[in-house]
């Protein structure tokens, strides 16, 4: 009950939008999202009141109300469920247990720490394999780039033996599909697809390294989906290992290759990728710790004007949470830098209450200018610091028809400490959302620039990604890199916020970052004219011909 004070001083702070005027009669509409708005979210949001709005926390649970009850003030309609703004996520915080997990090798069992690591399976809880193995190069199947780890082999009913990353001359320069493809959920799900019962990841991790993970990470709990929404592929491939690099030698004793010869085929100048079975038997076995909770999307809606186009939605999304609390076991895991000792809260000024902010003043300025053509969804969204599991769930199961969701902006961490130049819209180049992207910015005289930083495979690393997953082409939009701020040679701006602030305590208001709320109300311009024209435009949102993505996951997708 003490929250509920600051709670309502909150609200109060919100100011009424400013009327504007365009300079000419025959200029195209630009917006003028009040900065004051911006800021009054922002110093909520993240305000220690909220303890860091970590998933499962009274914290979280103060943000979201706050956000159901602006949606509210707005005139937003709930979206939510019965009736309501909030739509639960089932989640569940998952741990191995350190006594039952064991992986045996030809009669010769080894502990979970012990030369191997057994891993949570957050949709079978318990399970024990036992096949043959049958090693599968990286365990990658990418037809459109002519390359298939599975092609003639035959692994029904067996456990595949993996190599770690993805063959480099194969995703050469393709940072995105290199993403996707090494990514430990797309290799169990690949494995899954053939009839694999089991995986085992190969490291190069000596005996002691490993049992030094498995001490200082492996009996913390990691936040997961519940059964009923998790990955298909944990129900296939219900036990999954990593092997020590000694452990991971002696998988192919006896075999055609040893693992070094193995190893030195896929690193040759001119490299070949073999598989082939291997001459062992195990039987891995694992059982989940499991303790469920649930935390609340908060859904509002705009309901579209056009009779032919108002049951198609666009969806805006901005994650809520934040990582909370700084720990020991935080700090040991590299969850939070931390930087001050004796504040351990982590407030998520910039990740992401400036994203939730921003979305909140879109819908604002939606209203005062008229309700679209198409019907708008505003999501704030739980738990992506543990996982993108709140955007998972919701992609999963949308509270407005899957089949009828055209578009996603997703507003991901706007780092609004600079005055910035140019934007990035993640995605751009998969789907004609790009061009109203470069349209929208250019209205504001800001450019529209490529990944800047491919190497950190940015597209598949935000909520959007989960949406993309269900076949909606989607925007994930991030302040660029460029600026006239002279400071920025000093090291400000994006890079500085990312090596200095970014999981830490100074993340906040009033302290060491400036955050300008003025560029806020930029960007949130921005963000409307985008989501206004997909929402009032004519043309449906579609794919690229040549998009990866939408080969992949796309409507005609095989």
């Amino acid at each position: 009950m003490k929250y509920l004070v600051p709670a309502l001083a909150g609200l109060a702070l919100v100011a009424c939008q400013g009327e504007t005027t365009d300079t000419a009669a025959d200029a195209p509409f630009v917006p003028d999202v009040s900065s004051t708005n911006i800021e009054a979210h922002i110093r909520f949001l993240a305000s220690d009141y909220m303890q860091g709005r970590d998933a499962g926390s009274d914290g979280y649970e103060i943000a979201a109300n706050y956000v159901a009850s602006q949606m509210r003030l707005l005139g937003l309609e709930p979206a939510g469920q019965d009736g309501g703004y909030f739509a639960d996520v089932p989640m569940q915080d998952v741990t191995a247990d350190a006594d039952y997990n064991q992986f045996t090798l030809d009669g010769e069992t080894f502990a979970h720490g012990n030369s191997v690591m057994v891993s949570t399976n957050p949709s079978v809880l318990e399970a024990e394999v036992t096949g043959e193995l049958v090693f599968v190069g990286y365990g990658i199947s990418a037809a459109n780039r002519g390359h298939d780890d599975y092609e003639g082999l035959d692994v029904e009913g067996k456990i595949v033996v993996v190599m770690g990353g993805v063959p480099g001359e194969v995703f050469e320069g393709l940072s995105e599909e290199r993403a996707h493809h090494g990514s430990s959920t797309t290799k169990r799900n690949v494995a899954a697809a053939h009839g694999a019962i089991g995986m085992i990841g190969l490291t190069s991790w000596s005996d002691e390294r490993l049992a030094g993970i498995v001490e200082n990470f492996g009996s913390r709990p990691s936040t997961r989906l519940t059964v009923a929404t998790g990955p298909s592929g944990y129900d296939q491939v219900q036990v999954s290992a990593n092997t020590s690099a000694e452990l991971s030698a002696r998988l192919f004793e006896g075999a055609e290759m040893s693992l070094e010869e193995v190893q030195a085929a896929m690193e040759a100048d001119e490299p070949t990728y073999p598989r082939f079975e291997l001459p062992h038997t195990v039987t891995m076995r694992q059982r989940t710790l499991s303790e469920p909770f649930t935390d609340p999307n908060v859904v509002g809606m705009i309901r579209g004007t056009d009779p032919e186009l108002a049951d198609e939605y666009v969806v805006l999304t901005a994650h809520l949470d934040h990582i909370g609390h700084i720990d020991d076991d935080m700090r040991a895991s590299g969850a939070c830098r931390s930087s001050d000792d004796e504040d351990a809260i982590c407030n998520g000024a910039v990740d992401n209450a400036s994203g939730v902010s921003i979305m909140l003043e879109t819908a604002r300025t939606f209203l005062e200018e008229g309700a679209p053509r198409r019907s708008v969804v505003f999501v704030a969204l739980a738990a992506e610091e543990k996982g993108l599991l709140g955007s998972e769930h919701y992609a999963r199961n949308p509270t407005v028809p899957a089949d009828q969701i055209v578009a996603n902006v997703n507003l991901d961490m706007p780092v609004i400490v600079y005055d910035f130049a140019d934007v990035v819209a993640f995605g751009a180049n998969h789907s004609n959302l790009g061009p109203i992207a470069t349209r929208a910015a250019a209205r504001l005289g800001i450019a529209v620039s490529e990944d800047p930083l491919p190497e950190q495979s940015l597209f598949v690393r935000s909520d959007h990604y989960n949406f993309v997953r269900q076949g909606v082409p989607s925007l994930f939009l991030m302040t660029g890199f460029s600026s006239p701020d002279p400071r920025w040679d000093e090291g400000e701006g994006f890079m500085g916020f990312l090596n200095t602030h970014y999981h830490t305590q100074t993340d906040q208001l009033d302290g060491e970052l400036e955050v300008l709320f003025d560029q806020g109300a930029k960007f949130a311009n921005i963000n409307y004219m985008i989501a206004r024209e997909i929402a009032d435009s004519d043309e449906l949102p579609a794919w690229n011909e040549d998009s990866f993505f939408g080969n992949l996951f796309g409507q005609d997708a095989e």
